[in-house]
């Protein structure tokens, strides 16, 4: 079941990433990468102590590192987190010409329908926080992976916890650029 789930998360984030592209492509490459290059930039200078941040192909991938995000079998985000995230919408904020794919995990206790429900209802409120600090909604997609993606594995609590996240894929969105 869980190479089902990914394959469907894997054509999800496919259409994710083809919504994004526009067939009258306006912007060179290359001021896109300068663009996707200074949100990178941004997001290192200004979440550096907070989150993971990487560049993986054309986007830009953002982990959260500070803190655990959610309570077992919890979907709202602890309240200690609000600044990273205030200071994560900042950025967002600065770059419109982004699109955010928000994507929910959880760790591997509990059965898998109910982890996927989870893990999309934290993908969720990481969207409505993200939306309270003013990010457009229409900006913003979720997509809720269960525990098929893992990022450390499940043998203490510890690591558990680490898998109780929500990550962050940011693209660059041709279709809001002015001409």
């Amino acid at each position: 079941m869980k190479t089902k789930t990914i394959k469907i998360a894997s054509f999800v984030f496919v259409l994710f990433v083809a919504g994004c592209a526009s067939q009258n492509k306006t912007v060179t490459e290359e001021t896109k990468k300068v663009y996707m290059q200074n949100v990178y930039t941004s997001l290192i200078n200004e979440m550096s102590n907070d989150a993971e941040v990487a560049i993986v192909e054309d986007s830009i991938k953002v982990i959260f590192t500070t803190g655990i995000l959610f309570k077992v079998n919890e979907t709202v985000i602890v309240k200690e987190l609000y600044p990273c995230f205030k200071r994560f919408a900042k950025v967002l904020n600065k770059y419109e010409n982004t699109k955010i794919l928000i994507t929910g995990h959880t760790d591997n206790t509990g059965d898998e329908k109910t982890n996927i429900e989870l893990s999309q209802k934290r993908a969720d409120s990481a969207k409505k926080l993200l939306k309270e600090f003013n990010v457009g909604e229409s900006r913003m997609f979720t997509l809720g992976h269960g525990s098929a993606i893992p990022a450390f594995n499940n043998n203490t609590a510890s690591e558990r916890s680490k898998n109780r996240r929500v990550e962050f894929i940011i693209l660059y969105n041709y279709k809001t650029t002015k001409k």
